[in-house]
């Protein structure tokens, strides 16, 4: 009787979280289907008139839950989901899961009072050939090596936020200083981060 206790504790909890997120599969091919056919027609139309345009990024919604469903079938976690109340993802596993997509060379962008417990980063540059890279980095927004992160010559990821400024790095001069504590967990097209992760025996 004390065990079937103890599998209710748990399985309950999980029910309601994964009842929460309607940000289903479905929903996520739909919609960054309709965002690709959109910027591809934006490609096309000012081609044909000779304009260059700055083409849109990926919409949050799109880019978090593409991390979402790699969380979900790569490092299989299910518990981790999207509408919750803080963060752009959260997880029974890791708690509060950061999300940071980017579709060019140019700088991340940081809200200075952000914060949480483990970070994703989505590399989207070639995403119009619906390749992606997802890498996960294992540091706190408050551990020391974050903080200390150099987003300048002169000043810290800490430095800025203490100012109210928003920190603003590239991928390639971040990657270097957190690489003791990233993986890359996925890399592949968009349709395979829907495939679970073979569990070897």
């Amino acid at each position: 009787m004390r065990t079937c206790n103890k599998q209710r504790i748990k399985v309950e909890p999980l029910v309601k979280i994964m009842n929460k997120d309607t940000y289903t599969k479905e929903l996520l091919i739909e919609q960054y289907n309709l965002h690709k056919t959109y910027v591809f027609g934006r490609i096309n139309t000012t081609h044909d008139i000779g304009v260059n345009v700055r083409l849109p990024s990926i919409p949050e919604d799109i880019s978090e839950n593409i991390v979402k469903f790699i969380i979900h079938n790569k490092l299989q976690d299910i518990t981790s989901i999207w509408n919750c109340k803080k963060g752009d993802l959260q997880s029974l596993k890791e708690g509060k899961q950061e999300c940071k997509c980017f579709t060019s060379n140019g700088p991340l962008s940081f809200t200075p009072s952000s914060e949480w417990d483990v970070i994703y980063f989505l590399d989207a540059r070639k995403w119009l050939i619906d390749h992606f890279i997802l890498y996960k980095v294992s540091l706190k927004r408050t551990s020391e090596e974050w903080k200390n992160i150099k987003v300048s010559k002169l000043q810290t990821f800490d430095d800025q936020t203490k100012k109210g400024r928003r920190p603003r790095i590239t991928w390639e001069s971040l990657k270097p200083q957190i690489e003791p504590y990233y993986k890359k967990v996925y890399e592949g097209i968009f349709e395979d981060i829907f495939i679970p992760l073979e569990v070897k025996e």
